[in-house]
């Protein structure tokens, strides 16, 4: 689990929502900056952006294609990155 290391706070959902960088969030609870790992982050990155950018495409000109493919991907996408940070597999520290 991955938490803040000057607070000691758990990595909350807005935070990761909130940060316009996906390798740089700040804690919900001090805001203290937060660096994500450099090779694990950059890698769950692109891989989440590869996933997209192909279901985008295999979904490109369907009625409703803004809400019914793009939203729910993008959400999506959001969780399974709180997900990678909050299990521990993308890596975090302070900044």
């Amino acid at each position: 689990m991955s938490k803040c290391s000057k607070c000691d706070a758990d990595i909350t959902f807005m935070s990761v929502l909130n940060s316009p960088n996906p390798l740089r969030l700040k804690c919900s609870n001090c805001k203290e900056g937060i660096k994500i790992h450099g090779v694990t982050g950059g890698v769950a990155v692109a891989t989440i952006f590869a996933l997209i950018g192909l279901i985008l495409y295999g979904f490109y000109g369907i009625e409703g294609y803004w809400l019914k493919v793009v939203l729910p991907v993008i959400v999506v996408s959001e969780v399974v990155y709180f997900l990678l940070i909050k299990l521990g597999i993308v890596k975090v520290s302070i900044s």
